[in-house]
């Protein structure tokens, strides 16, 4: 009887959405497939291009390739977004201190990238105007900052021109800004983002081109077979592929690369703190110059929340155990106060907390000993003896174009499907957007099913909306203060690859950055809903709930409230 109900409440749901099925069921029979090919014992139809890592790179990548033709498989060891790329300062920039660095062709890149971004995804991708004040006795004084800028305008090609003001005009636009000394400030256009949606938004694209994904299935070993890449997966799987591209970030070795993939990045800690927006009302994103280092810090609103960070330290071990320590939000909200005195900051402020890795590509030595700060954020392409390619480094922004260079890269001698037609196409990924629908009118925002919707799912919150509707108790919120809805759940489950708590609560809808409960209260309603997904026994709730538990302390360094 569950099975029936299950199978009825998907038949609905697949009518009413644009997307291909994504769930516990798709996981399965995928896997059955994978499996019965390998128990016939027949030759298996290759992959054309089997991608390790399905964060940011490995979905671009995905991506690109699925809409070029190429039969693409993503696997990896966690979710969708599970490393760096649900866990970034969540905002598309063309990285204005990179100038600094004389990276002047990574910024114009950026902020070209910016500009397709606007279009593929204006939902997940929305222009903001940043405030950068200047104090006496920082680093970048006014002057400095504004040629800057008028090189940063230059580089978008004018899309976008920042202003100067002064102390007063400073303070006019940002109240909370800190008086003595100020000098003034300039304002200029970046973009803020859902790092770990656009992941996702962008995987749910090169799926719907025909790629398959599976994920929680981490890849063991690579090796070559009679001019085929065989990718051992757990569980004793074997798929194989005529190229391979490892997108894995900071879990890049020499463990599926051998010794091309020793010693080429390093790690790069960042931690970035939320709370409440009453108690750092910014009204929009503020640029903080750190004294004494080539750093700057973020103080982002973030609906009725706010957050703050980075830090930029020096990472070694597994990234996935990367956490935050007892001494950062002491030392990072210091620095927030020296510009904002009037910020209600300290311990029993913070609702949660992030952290994670940035894998940057090792070559010009930073100037201070074992710092990040001044590291590339330019990608590379390398190559083993076995022609396995691994793609490093790089930033959120240019995740597409880091993608079209290695699929241009691995499609160079690869035959296409038909040995007389013609070659593989050229990359088309900016030509078309994420999510498929006609944008959103302004009127539509004035229902608030959309108005909470529409900045995760663009113009496929209609249908959600509609499902909503449709059965009351999807359309209430999880959290009251919060604008994400039980209908967002049963999409994640059904429509969205998600397997575990954590998947969810994390990473569909961030409950667990902007909770203070972290979910709690709505932790075993929905472990219940997975369980039943995936048709295993009740019994497995409780190890779901303390499988959350787990991840989440030793992200956020917070306990879950008992659930």
């Amino acid at each position: 009887m569950p099975v029936a109900r299950r199978n009825t409440r998907a038949e609905t749901l697949a009518e009413q959405s644009p997307l291909p099925h994504w769930g516990a069921e798709e996981r399965r029979d995928l896997l059955a497939r994978l499996h019965a090919r390998a128990r016939s014992g027949e030759a298996e139809t290759p992959w054309d291009l089997i991608v390790i890592g399905a964060g940011i790179i490995g979905a671009g990548i995905a991506r690109d390739a699925a809409i070029r033709g190429l039969r693409t498989l993503v696997v990896d060891g966690n979710d969708v977004a599970f490393g760096t790329s649900s866990r970034s300062t969540r905002l598309i920039h063309g990285g204005v201190r990179y100038l600094e660095q004389g990276e002047l062709g990574l910024v114009y890149e950026a902020l070209r990238e910016r500009r397709r971004l606007y279009r593929m995804a204006p939902h997940l991708v929305q222009p903001s105007s940043f405030v950068f004040p200047a104090y006496a006795g920082d680093r970048l004084p006014l002057w400095k900052l504004r040629m800057g800028l008028a090189l940063y305008d230059a580089l978008s090609l004018y899309q976008s021109r920042h202003r100067q003001v002064d102390a007063a005009g400073a303070r006019a636009i940002e109240p909370l800004l800190e008086t003595h000394e100020l000098r003034g400030a300039v304002l200029y256009e970046d973009a803020v983002t859902d790092d770990a949606r656009l992941t996702l938004t962008t995987m749910q694209s090169a799926r719907r081109h025909g790629a398959s994904v599976l994920t929680h299935t981490p890849a063991l070993r690579l090796r070559k077979d009679d001019g085929l890449h065989v990718v051992e997966l757990a569980g004793g799987l074997e798929v194989t592929g005529r190229r391979v591209i490892v997108a894995a970030g900071p879990w890049t070795s020499e463990r599926l690369l051998g010794a091309p993939g020793r010693g080429v990045l390093k790690l790069s800690r960042g931690v970035h703190f939320v709370v409440r927006a009453e108690d750092v009302p910014v009204r929009q994103p503020l640029v903080i110059q750190v004294r004494g280092e080539r750093r700057i810090l973020f103080v982002v609103p973030w609906g009725t929340r706010t957050y703050l960070g980075t830090t930029d330290t020096a990472y070694e071990g597994d990234p996935g155990d990367c956490g935050v320590e007892p001494t950062d939000a002491e030392a990072l909200f210091s620095l927030v106060k020296r510009v904002l005195p009037s910020a209600r900051l300290g311990p029993e402020r913070i609702v949660s907390a992030w952290s994670g890795v940035r894998p940057l590509v090792l070559g010009r030595a930073p100037r201070r000993a074992g710092g990040t700060a001044e590291l590339s954020r330019k990608h590379r392409l390398i190559e083993n003896a076995d022609g396995v390619v691994a793609l490093i480094g790089g930033k959120l922004t240019t995740y597409r174009a880091m993608a079209k260079d290695a699929v241009d890269h691995v499609i160079e001698g690869l035959p296409a499907h038909d040995p007389e037609g013609p070659r593989w196409p050229r990359a088309t990924t900016h030509l078309e957007p994420l999510v498929l629908g006609r944008p959103l009118a302004v009127e539509e925002f004035g229902d608030p099913l959309i108005a909470d919707l529409a900045q995760r799912h663009g113009p496929d919150s209609r249908t959600l909306a509609a499902r909503a509707r449709e059965v009351p108790a999807l359309a209430e919120r999880l959290v009251a203060d919060l604008p994400y809805r039980w209908v967002e759940v049963e999409r994640a489950i059904a429509f969205e690859g998600a397997l575990h708590l954590d998947d969810v609560l994390r990473r569909r809808l961030p409950l667990a950055l902007t909770d203070p409960a972290l979910g709690a209260r709505v932790a075993r309603k929905i472990a219940t809903m997975l369980i039943e997904a995936r048709g295993a026994d009740g019994a497995e709730i409780e190890a779901e709930i303390e499988r959350y538990r787990e991840l989440v302390f030793r992200e956020t360094g917070r306990s879950v409230p008992a659930v």
